[in-house]
């Protein structure tokens, strides 16, 4: 899943969103003296990160949907799968939460905002352009989705090829949300199982 689905799956919870976002960061053993300022809290929002992708990876239809997506996107088909069900989840966002998207997302810009000093520079970087550029409402449209892959296409050659998942999502968006609206669920109580 990618950044919107991970910090819904935080559950409101400010410190979880810290480590959900800390996941694409964060390496290595928790424990390790490298990770020793962050917080339990936020070490189990980076626990959470990690659930949910390993969730997804192994999942039926998570396996089905990378599958269903073009050969040529290679081995990165399961980043365009994420950046799918983002837009899937931000397009039906009043299905599945009871907040408006535009209060969620402002909510958690400014958590992370307000989180900026334990941040690494990377991820710093990162939250800069998601709130610059919106990216979390953004999702929500086909041409938003077009502005992430192309982005990404240029900002990572081993990404080459990925500015198609547009496309893609255009052309075949009945199939890939059929994928998502029977995933999801699963997710959700799996990601509220791991917090109990």
């Amino acid at each position: 899943m990618n950044y919107l689905a991970h910090f819904y799956l935080s559950f409101g919870q400010k410190p979880l969103v810290v480590g959900n976002l800390l996941g694409d960061f964060v390496r290595g053993r928790l424990d390790h003296p490298r990770n020793a300022h962050y917080t339990t809290p936020i070490r189990q929002g980076i626990l959470l990160h990690r659930h949910i992708d390993s969730f997804t990876d192994a999942h039926p239809v998570g396996l089905a949907c990378r599958q269903a997506l073009p050969s040529s996107f290679g081995k990165y088909r399961g980043v365009v799968m994420d950046m799918y069900f983002d837009y899937f989840l931000a397009k039906h966002f009043n299905d599945y939460h009871a907040q408006p998207l535009p209060d969620f997302v402002a909510e958690v810009y400014q958590t992370l905002e307000a989180n900026r000093a334990i941040l690494p520079a990377d991820a710093l970087l990162l939250v800069d352009s998601m709130i610059k550029y919106d990216w979390l409402y953004h999702y929500q449209f086909i041409e938003g989705m077009n502005r992430s892959f192309q982005g990404m296409s240029r900002r990572f050659a081993f990404l080459k090829g990925i500015e198609h998942a547009g496309a893609e999502l255009a052309e075949k968006e009945s199939q890939y949300e059929s994928y998502f609206r029977s995933f999801f669920p699963d997710l959700v109580s799996s990601c509220e199982d791991f917090l109990i």
